[in-house]
């Protein structure tokens, strides 16, 4: 068996494992899962994993069959129809909606439907991001039916009572009043606010009063109406099915969606980031910040390359570069960061810190010099090797459960990874070398990143308090 295969072996086996505690802890959410997995009869269990595409009724999913564990899991993502495609008088519509599936629908008052839905041990949900409303659903493969009730009563046929909209949105102008009052809500809105200037990633996805106080039961119907549809639908699913069965569930959940989606994308926004610094006049118990700089989009021939020397500079959480020199060393930081995101219209290569408010410039002095050296020196052999087997074996953590498979299935399929993409992920890894490395960090850590601060002391353009 080669080493590809292999670690699919000991992602499906992980991934059962965690579906097993999962239903367990459905009852008793005591139990120690380390215990469990450490004692399973699956613990040696070895089965191929494949991931096939199913396709019915003008809809198309990625599945990874796992019968081991009698659980199924559905994933799916209406693209193009997150936050972002609110009107602009309508800002927190889609997280009214999200909240407002759950609450009714069908034959099922709100309570009912939740009580309906722990009683069979089904797990239902969604969310909406910046681009994308999504969802999953989860239930022991003997409860399928019961689940297919519940979440197509919550697509088709959801109560939106006038009641149940005002108490959801009193939720969430509580939600948003409470976010201004913290620090690190007031920090993330002004980001946006900022970096993305005259972009709808600009508003804020959770609304604002006077928005979510306007939205009524004729927004939710009309947004439901016009996103969701099968031609901007994502699907994955894993478990305890096989491909006929797939196919009758692909059309029992989605099969009475419209077919046509004609929303237009917004128009990307190009991070070009200078070093400016920008302050939240705000008193602070601490100095918070984030920054960011370009990135490279998913499908790029440097998003491997950065991804791994982000990795070694500021991903590897206490072991990396900068929370070595800057947290350990230093003691100068509470936890400092970076991360490579993906947005559909904007690529960036992000992070952040907390820290005292004395001690914030000398932290971001010290960030600014491991930065330029990143950007002229790179990484070595011996931190390549490193983050390599890093990323490889972290990889797994990523499948342990059901609904993570699932979701990693939808994914692969946003970014166009192809249905082959679990089997040449970690090739994908293992076979960089130093230079293409290299070339990314210095391509990528060439223009110093902005800052925005809440709760620093500020500085002039010398540096001075």
């Amino acid at each position: 068996m080669s080493k590809c295969r292999r670690l699919l072996v000991l992602l499906a086996v992980l991934a059962v494992a965690a579906a097993v505690v999962s239903v367990i802890l459905w009852h008793d959410r005591r139990i120690d899962s380390d215990a469990i997995l450490a004692h399973s009869i699956l613990k040696d269990k070895t089965f191929g994993v494949t991931v096939q595409q199913i396709e019915t009724d003008g809809m198309k999913a990625y599945l990874l069959e796992e019968h081991s564990n009698p659980i199924v899991a559905v994933s799916f993502m209406f693209d193009n129809s997150g936050s972002a495609y609110e009107p602009e008088n309508k800002q927190g519509l889609t997280a009214l909606l999200s909240e407002m599936l759950l609450n009714g629908a069908g034959e099922y008052e709100a309570l009912q439907f939740k009580d309906i839905g722990e009683e069979y041990g089904i797990k239902l949900g969604f969310d909406a991001s910046d681009d994308d409303f999504n969802g999953y659903l989860q239930m022991p493969k003997d409860n399928l039916n019961m689940g297919v009730k519940l979440f197509t009563a919550a697509l088709y046929k959801p109560h939106f009572t006038l009641d149940y909209i005002a108490i959801v949105k009193k939720q969430l102008q509580t939600a948003i009043r409470n976010r201004l009052e913290r620090p690190e809500g007031v920090l993330g809105d002004k980001f946006s606010e900022i970096i993305f200037a005259g972009h709808p990633y600009a508003r804020p996805a959770i609304g604002k009063p006077e928005t979510v106080d306007g939205l009524n039961r004729g927004d939710l119907v009309d947004f439901m109406r016009k996103h969701f549809t099968k031609s901007n639908l994502i699907i994955g699913i894993a478990g305890d099915i096989d491909a006929k069965e797939t196919e009758r569930l692909i059309r029992d959940l989605f099969g009475r969606l419209p077919r046509q989606f004609s929303e237009k994308t917004p128009d990307e926004y190009k991070i070009e980031s200078s070093g400016a610094t920008h302050y939240i006049d705000r008193v602070a118990p601490q100095a918070i910040t984030a920054f960011i700089t370009r990135g490279t989009h998913r499908n790029s021939a440097d998003f491997y390359p950065l991804y791994v020397a982000n990795h070694i500079f500021g991903g590897a959480g206490l072991n990396s570069r900068i929370s070595k020199v800057i947290r350990e060393e230093k003691g100068l930081t509470y936890g400092i960061y970076t991360y490579l995101s993906n947005k559909k219209s904007a690529v960036m290569l992000s992070g952040g810190y907390a820290s005292t408010p004395e001690n914030f410039e000398n932290a971001r002095q010290l960030l600014l010099q491991q930065w330029h050296q990143m950007a002229q020196k790179g990484v070595t052999a011996e931190e390549l090797q490193q983050a390599k087997d890093s990323l490889i074996a972290s990889h797994n953590l990523r499948f342990a459960s059901t609904v993570g498979i699932a979701d990693m299935l939808v994914a692969m399929q946003q970014y166009n990874l192809g249905a082959d993409f679990l089997e040449k992920r970690n090739d994908y890894i293992r076979n960089l070398d130093l230079n293409e490395v290299n070339e990314a960090a210095a391509k990528y850590y060439a223009a110093e990143p902005d800052f925005v601060v809440i709760g620093a002391l500020k500085t002039t353009e010398k540096g001075e308090k």
